[in-house]
C-alpha cells in the first residue's frame, strides 16, 4: 500500500492511482500492529543475545544493500532529471558520508529532528522502529521492577515521536500475548466454534468502519519535526483508530482460525514466500521510482507521465526488482545472524 500510494502520485505516474495516496500512512500504523505482534511472538523465550541478534540480522540484511543501492540510484536519478528530484519530498542530494551513518544509526529521527538518506522518505518509520525494539528489549529482558524504567529511559532518549507512537506498536505486543492466553481459538479445540461469530464481527466491521472513514487531513506529517500545537498532536487518533482495528482483526482471524486454516494453507507459501520481499520492496521502491520518473522523463514521448508504457514501467519494475534483490537480502537473513551471532560478545 504504501508503493502504491507512492507510485500513485503525479510526479511518478501522473496521478494513475491517486486513490492510493490517502492510506499510505495508515499502512504504517498497520505494520507497526504487526510488528509488534510478531516480534513479541516467543521474544520472552529467548535471551537477550538472540533476540539483538535476530533483530539487527532482519533489519541490516535489508538497510545495507538498500541504502547503497538508493545512493546510487539518487546519483543517477539526480543527474538525469535536477527539476524532478527538486520537487522530491525532503530531497536534499544523494546522501553524504554523514547521513549515510546517521541513517545506519537510526539517527534520522532523534526528538525533533527531520533527516532521511536522499530521496528514501520511507525510512522515517524504520528509524522509529529500531527504537520500539530498544523499548521492548527493555520491557521483557531489563530486571523487574525497573523494566518500565528502562523502556522510558529509551523513548526519552528517542524524542518524542518515537515515544507517541511506541504505545501503539506495543499494541501488536500485548494482542499477541492475549491470543496466548484465549482458550477454544485453536484448530485441535472442540469448543472453537463458539468463538466464530465474534470471530467475523472483529474480522468484517474494520473494513466497514475503515470505508466510512477518511483518513486524510493530517495537521503534520510524522516525518516532519513534531510540533508541541494541538493540531500535530490531533493527529494522533488516526493512528490509534487504524491501529485499534488492525488489531480486532488479528483478534477475528485469531478465533476463526479453525474455520480459515484449511483454506489459508493452501496459500501460505506463497504469502510466506511474498512477505520474504516486503521490506526491500519497502526500503528500495521510492528511490527506484524516482530513478524510473526521471529516466522516463528522457525518453520519447510515449514514455511520459501517465502513458501505458510509463505505467507498467513504475507499477511493475519496483516490485519484480524487490523480489530479486531480496533473495540476496532478507531471504538470505539466517546467514546475516550467523554473522551478528559470531561478532556480539557471549554475554
Amino acid at each position: 500500500m504504501v508503493f502504491l500510494s507512492h507510485a500513485g502520485t503525479q510526479r511518478i505516474s501522473g496521478g494513475v492511482g491517486y486513490q492510493f495516496q490517502a492510506y499510505g500512512e495508515a499502512a504504517v500504523d498497520v505494520f507497526f500492529v504487526v510488528s509488534g505482534f510478531l516480534i513479541a511472538h516467543g521474544a520472552g523465550g529467548r535471551g537477550l543475545r538472540d533476540f539483538a541478534a535476530a533483530r539487527l540480522a532482519r533489519v541490516y540484511s535489508v538497510v545495507l544493500p538498500c541504502l547503497a543501492l538508493g545512493w546510487l540510484l539518487d546519483w543517477a536519478g539526480a543527474a538525469l532529471s535536477p527539476a524532478l528530484y527538486r520537487a522530491a519530498p525532503g530531497f536534499a542530494g544523494p546522501a553524504d558520508i554523514g547521513q549515510l551513518l546517521s541513517s545506519l544509526a537510526f539517527l534520522d529521527h532523534l526528538w525533533f529532528r527531520a533527516a532521511q538518506p536522499g530521496s528514501n522518505l520511507p525510512y522515517w518509520s524504520l528509524c522509529l522502529e529500531a527504537w520500539f525494539y530498544l523499548g521492548f528489549a527493555a520491557l521483557i529482558f531489563a530486571p523487574r521492577p525497573w523494566n518500565w524504567a528502562a523502556a522510558a529511559l529509551v523513548m526519552g532518549l528517542a524524542g518524542p515521536k518515537t515515544a507517541l507512537l511506541f504505545p501503539l506498536w506495543l499494541m501488536g505486543g500485548a494482542l499477541r500475548r492475549l491470543c496466548a492466553r484465549l482458550p477454544g481459538s485453536t484448530p485441535a479445540n472442540a469448543d472453537s466454534a463458539r468463538w466464530a461469530p465474534a470471530g467475523w464481527a472483529l474480522l468484517v466491521l474494520p473494513f466497514v468502519l475503515m470505508a466510512m472513514w477518511n483518513p486524510v487531513g493530517r495537521g503534520c506529517f510524522p516525518y516532519s519535526p513534531l510540533r508541541w500545537d494541538v493540531g500535530c498532536l490531533w493527529d494522533l487518533r488516526f493512528d490509534y483508530g487504524v491501529g485499534i482495528l488492525v488489531a480486532a482483526q488479528l483478534l477475528g482471524v485469531h478465533l476463526l482460525a479453525p474455520t480459515l486454516w484449511p483454506a489459508l494453507r493452501r496459500v501460505a507459501p506463497l504469502i510466506t514466500w511474498l512477505a520474504g520481499a516486503s521490506f526491500t520492496l519497502y526500503l528500495l521502491h521510492y528511490p527506484l521510482l524516482h530513478l524510473l520518473a526521471a529516466a522516463s522523463r528522457r525518453a520519447p514521448d510515449s514514455w511520459a507521465p501517465g502513458n501505458w508504457a510509463h505505467l507498467a514501467l513504475v507499477f511493475l519494475v519496483p516490485p519484480l526488482t524487490a523480489l530479486l534483490v531480496a533473495e540476496l537480502t532478507e531471504r538470505r537473513r539466517l546467514a546475516w545472524r550467523r554473522v551478528v551471532l559470531a561478532l556480539l560478545p557471549r554475554r
